[in-house]
């Protein structure tokens, strides 16, 4: 078994393999890349564990797929750690500069392009963090093979493929060459392995960011990069059913999101309606749209936030009464939302289990795609547009702000039924995320679909603002789309909707499944 699940694994993980399913015994992994699928494989079988894996997966994933990988950006650790039962989250998420002001990009100034739009990045402390507490094998090995796969021809994927182009065309960014080889990118990567994550913050790495920075009429320090730090925080836990669905706290919205969704879904009979039935879409888009609303109005990353409140029985109750099961509510009838979280939809993430029992979920940006088009000089990484993500209104408790975190919707998750690892998950797919896990989640535990299936499924999203339904035009089937345009919907289209990897534990075994709408990978053995 063990032998025969492993080779189906490195089978399907050869380049461009649009998305793949695994069964797995003891350990597995699903990732937006068969590259780092495969070097997260191999650290694995090496006798590493979940965490040793994430580190080789995420510095992989920054060779391979540059448009979202990264060592510029930021991101989310959730994890389950077996020996105690325990769940952590870590947040590495970027801050805002220290000389960061309101009114910093008045005058036309661009929070998306260029020097201005970067936060502080956190993924290689974020890394090293998480190493140290957690991890097994040494931080060389760990980085190794991803400055080996800079110095290789990577073969560009279809994704890369498109996102390069719609960058180039609508942001002149050009970062893609061809031969794909990036040898400073792995010079770079030497550096973090030789002398650890303090020469990015405190060294050489960190000169050549300050120097590139302020030469393009930024405004990150030294001081700024030197006092970064990574946050353990508390999870959030949700009880529905049997299940407990452990995810982020803010700055992250997918603990309030995903909170109330579940509270205000409880009070419907959703199994009865099945899946892909137009109320069911309906029921579940209201209370996205309500959810919205309350995190456009509370969520921030230095606001203390009402949390017995909003995630009171009475609040979703008052919730489910303004919900007109037949029709679609406006959200200016019910709040006027104080701002929107902006973030852009290219994002990656990954989900690992180990052989000890340990999982493993983590969500990593770069924000846009390419971030902020910014190519740090002789260090051939970009840096992020994290500053795009906080609200233009001086009054949201996202507003910008020196040494602040942006709000995000990054949602990396790991469900236990009956305090046992059920479900990881999560996905890129911006403002959308939280619905996009909400959902996949919903159709496991409540219509008793495969993961495979609740990967696949057409996904919905409905946001406070606007007011239109996102569908998947291509998997959506007509007769819902028809029925919710009588319920007074707006709809719009998107290709595609987000992009999952996960894992689901049954019966003494380890389903990984990567996303069929891109070219990411499973692996396991």
């Amino acid at each position: 078994m063990k032998r025969l699940a492993c080779a189906i694994a490195l089978a399907i993980a050869s380049p461009g393999f649009a998305g793949s399913v695994v069964v797995a015994k003891h350990a597995a992994l699903a990732t937006a890349s068969p590259y780092a699928t495969r070097v997260g494989l191999d650290v694995l079988e090496r006798g590493g564990n979940a965490i040793d894996a994430g580190v080789a997966v995420a510095f992989a994933l920054a060779v391979a797929q540059p448009q979202a990988g990264n060592i510029g950006g930021g991101g989310f650790l959730v994890y389950y750690e077996a020996a105690t039962h325990a769940v952590w989250t870590l947040d590495f998420r970027e801050v805002a500069p220290r000389a960061a002001t309101l009114d910093m990009f008045a005058g036309g100034k661009s929070s998306r392009d260029g020097a201005l739009a970067a936060g502080v990045p956190g993924t290689v402390a974020g890394l090293a963090e998480m190493h140290q507490r957690f991890g097994r094998l040494k931080w060389k090995e760990l980085v190794a093979p991803a400055i080996r796969l800079a110095g290789d021809d990577v073969k560009i994927s279809e994704d890369l493929r498109a996102d390069a182009a719609r960058a180039k065309a609508d942001r002149q960014i050009d970062f893609i060459k061809t031969p794909f080889v990036q040898k400073e990118l792995g010079a770079t990567l030497q550096r973090i392995a030789d002398k650890g994550a303090a020469d990015f913050y405190d060294g050489e790495i960190a000169a050549r960011i300050v120097d590139a920075v302020r030469a393009a009429g930024g405004i990150l320090s030294l001081r700024d990069l030197r006092e970064y730090k990574p946050v353990w925080r508390a999870p959030i836990r949700i009880s529905f059913r049997e299940f407990d669905v452990y995810t982020l706290p803010p700055p992250s919205a997918a603990g309030l999101m995903l909170t109330e969704e579940l509270n205000i879904l409880s009070g419907y009979d959703l199994k009865t309606l099945g899946t892909e039935n137009a109320t069911t879409v309906h029921l579940i888009a209201e209370a996205s749209r309500r959810a919205a609303i309350d995190r456009d109005r509370y969520l921030g990353d230095t606001t203390r936030m009402p949390y017995r409140d909003l995630f009171s029985p009475a609040r979703a109750a008052q919730w489910r009464a303004s919900i007109n099961p037949t029709r679609a509510t406006p959200t200016v009838s019910l709040t006027e939302p104080a701002s929107t979280i902006a973030e852009s939809l290219h994002t990656t993430h990954f989900t690992i289990a180990d052989a000890d029992g340990n999982v493993a979920a983590i969500t990593t940006t770069l924000g846009d795609d390419f971030g902020s088009g910014l190519v740090v000089p002789r260090c051939g990484f970009l840096l992020n547009d994290a500053m795009h993500d906080f609200a233009v209104n001086d009054k949201s408790p996202n507003a910008i702000a020196s040494g602040r975190r942006m709000a995000t919707s990054l949602a990396p998750a790991i469900v236990l039924r009956r305090g046992q690892p059920y479900l990881a998950l999560g996905s890129s797919g911006g403002a959308a995320i939280p619905n996009i896990v909400l959902q996949t989640f919903l159709a496991i535990a409540l219509f008793g679909r495969s993961l495979n299936d609740a990967v696949a499924a057409p996904r919905y999203d409905q946001q406070s603002t606007p007011e239109d339904i996102t569908y998947e035009f291509l998997k959506a089937p007509e007769t819902v789309l028809s029925q919710l345009r009588n319920m007074g919907h707006g709809l719009r289209q998107h290709e595609p909707i987000g992009d999952v990897h996960a894992l689901m534990f049954d019966a003494q075994r380890i389903t990984a499944v990567s996303d069929p709408r891109h070219g990411g990978a499973a692996g396991g053995y």
